[in-house]
């Protein structure tokens, strides 16, 4: 038994022996390397959303009569200020004139006592009464004056109204809707983007949407405001951008994708082939040129998003290093390398390329490629 155990053990230390022996005698493996540079880097979020006007009204009135005039058609732009409608106006008119006419009379009054008290032929109980009169009859004035513009519907801001629900001699009730006026002048574009971009998410953002209404046009916009709250179920965040809309082409209820461009920096980066994951852990192979030949040393690096074949580096690495992209499988940490240089074309002449390769700080010409 001792005698097996002892064979085996031989055997073992022999094949290592072996091992390193052809090792030694393949020598340093060829490699291909990259430096780590820096590159753009951004958080891109595609979404899809719907178009709302800017500020969007129903017109309504407080009061209930007949309408007397219109002053607007459908789909006609209106400026802030501009009278729309106006209901009958007779009993109004004659409740106006009584109080005005009221109004009148109490300030003469007033103005008689205020005379008299002067001559101190009245006490000052009747000046406080007669001025107390003239402040009730300006009062009941003026809640007239306000019944009256009440009779009157005029447009709130700058916009575009929409079809007329109401005509001459219809006779309307508080509420009942006269026609919708929306300001266009900019469009409100509200969509939802996952949770994990909230952070990437900030007011002022560019976005770029487009709509198969004019598909060969792009509308640059920003991020006006976000959400306060992630809805629980889709565990998504309601964003809203404004669009400026100069030619008013843009209408309400437009469905648009969305496209922006979230978190732009500069970070180092470093090809997607160097990356040797282990579990949840990522590694890299540096070029280490303190010795001769160069070697390599395994270390842990933390990455960022991917873009472009490139991976963002966070640490780990500094600027200038040099990492194998090719080859890592015939290497291990602190082995020797072989750096190779990668194949380029190089025009010869037109219509033709000739594939250089350069090795060993040689230049090998291959055949020419011909070009169509």
């Amino acid at each position: 038994m001792i005698y097996r155990f002892l064979t085996m053990t031989a055997l073992i230390f022999v094949a290592l022996g072996l091992s390193s022996f052809a090792s030694a005698q393949r020598g340093p493996s060829s490699v291909f390397v990259e430096t780590v540079s820096e590159r753009d880097f951004a958080v891109r979020v595609e979404a899809l959303g719907t178009l709302e006007p800017n500020e969007v009204v129903d017109l309504t009135l407080n009061t209930a009569d007949r309408v007397q005039s219109l002053y607007f058609d459908d789909g006609q732009r209106v400026r802030k200020g501009k009278t729309l409608l106006s209901l009958a106006q007779r009993e109004q008119i004659a409740l106006t004139d009584e109080a005005e006419a009221n109004v009148d009379e109490a300030r003469k009054q007033l103005e008689r006592v205020e005379r008299l008290t002067e001559r101190n032929a009245v006490s000052q109980a009747e000046l406080d009464e007669a001025r107390r009169a003239m402040n009730s009859a300006s009062a009941r004035l003026r809640a007239v004056q306000s019944r009256q513009k009440d009779r009157i519907l005029v447009a709130p801001f700058d916009g575009i109204l929409g079809f007329r629900q109401v005509s001459v001699g219809t006779f309307v009730r508080p509420g009942d809707m006269v026609a919708r006026l929306i300001d266009d002048s900019e469009m409100n574009l509200e969509f939802t983007v996952p949770s994990i971009f909230l952070r990437s998410l900030k007011p002022g953002t560019q976005i770029t949407a487009r709509t198969d209404d004019f598909p060969d046009m792009d509308f640059e916009g920003i991020i006006a405001t976000i959400d306060n709250a992630i809805d629980p179920v889709t565990r998504s965040v309601s964003v809203r951008a404004t669009l400026p809309n100069p030619d008013r082409i843009l209408m309400s209820g437009m469905f648009m994708e969305i496209v922006l461009i979230a978190d732009p920096r500069k970070s180092l980066s470093i090809p997607e082939e160097a990356i040797q994951p282990v579990g949840p852990r990522t590694f890299v192979f540096k070029v280490d040129d303190t010795t001769t030949p160069p070697s390599v040393q395994r270390v842990e690096v933390k990455l960022g998003p991917k873009q472009g074949g490139y991976i963002e580096v966070l640490s780990g690495l500094a600027k200038y290093d040099r990492v194998v992209t090719e080859g890592v499988i015939r290497i291990r940490d602190g082995s020797e390398i072989k750096i190779e240089s990668k194949s380029i074309l190089s025009p010869k002449k037109s219509g033709e390329l000739r594939l250089s390769e350069k090795a060993g700080g040689k230049t090998q010409m291959s055949d020419t490629l011909k070009g169509p």
